[in-house]
């Protein structure tokens, strides 16, 4: 063989054995791997909040992007990674040190959140949605989760259930889009979530079946989406207090509600979206 071909052939047998470990393990793979911007974020999807599949990737994204370019953060923007899941989000806060995290304010590990500056941008009413199908009894749950009992909640893995399993109901995880058609199928019992995701979910998985699809009452409480800057990142702190100052001037000038209208539509109370992150 000539030195040419042995060169060709080790060449070839190490982007092999790069590519199968890159790949072999799954989720642990960062996508930072192959992204050199050290103002790396990462973003949970979360439709229609956070999602490539809409416009300006989302409310929420398109109000942390304002505020970011405004005030020139992470290089006007920095490179955003979405991921399906609270869990993988959360393990590359912990383990790697991106800049920040965009996602709803869901319960870290102790020494995660000893580095967490959580920002609240967006705060919505968090509604349990239950399936009526037949003659099932629809659930009553009159605001307290004790009523809740020995049914199922389905949860996004890495979602704080702490409060679900001290009432005594189980608890069964997916991501958030395979828990509608879950909830259809009576693999769980009920569901909680704003009301914007699960309308979006349910137009996108089960338009046919909308009808059956019940939003229980009183609210399940409220749900706080923002961004969590890491205070170990070298631009973390400084990061964090431009962001608070920007996310005021965008709220003084309009330019907050002016987006808040064009995602939810002009009928929506944004003085009342406001106060709730204040």
């Amino acid at each position: 063989m000539t030195l040419k071909y042995k060169f060709i052939s080790l060449c070839s047998l190490a982007l092999i054995l790069f590519s199968a470990n890159s790949t072999a393990t799954g989720p642990r793979v960062a996508p930072s791997l192959f992204v050199t911007d050290k103002n790396i974020m990462y973003a949970q999807e979360y439709a229609p909040f956070v999602s490539n599949a809409n416009e300006q990737q989302g409310l929420l994204m398109e109000l942390i992007r304002s505020v970011l370019k405004a005030e020139g953060i992470a290089g006007i923007a920095g490179t955003v990674n979405i991921l399906p899941t609270q869990s993988m989000v959360q393990y590359y806060f912990s383990q790697e040190m991106p800049l920040a995290i965009i996602s709803p304010d869901f319960k870290l590990s102790k020494a995660a959140n000893r580095k967490a500056i959580f920002i609240p941008v967006l705060g919505l009413d968090k509604y349990f949605y239950a399936y009526q199908k037949g003659e099932t009894k629809v659930l009553d749950w009159a605001g307290k989760l004790k009523n809740l009992k020995g049914k199922t909640y389905g949860a996004n893995k890495g979602e704080d259930v702490s409060a679900y399993k001290q009432a005594g109901i189980n608890i069964k995880y997916a991501r958030t889009p395979a828990l509608v058609k879950q909830l259809q199928q009576g693999k769980i019992d009920f569901i909680g979530m704003p009301e914007a995701t699960f309308n979006y979910l349910n137009k996108q998985h089960s338009p046919e079946q909308a009808a059956l699809f019940i939003k229980i009452t009183p609210k399940a409480g409220k749900m706080l989406m923002g961004i969590t800057f890491n205070k170990n990142h070298s631009e973390g702190q400084q990061a964090a207090k431009a962001f608070k100052t920007g996310l005021k001037k965008l709220i003084s000038n309009g330019q907050y509600q002016s987006i808040l209208h064009k995602h939810l539509g002009g009928d929506i109370a944004a003085d009342e979206f406001i106060k709730r992150i204040q």
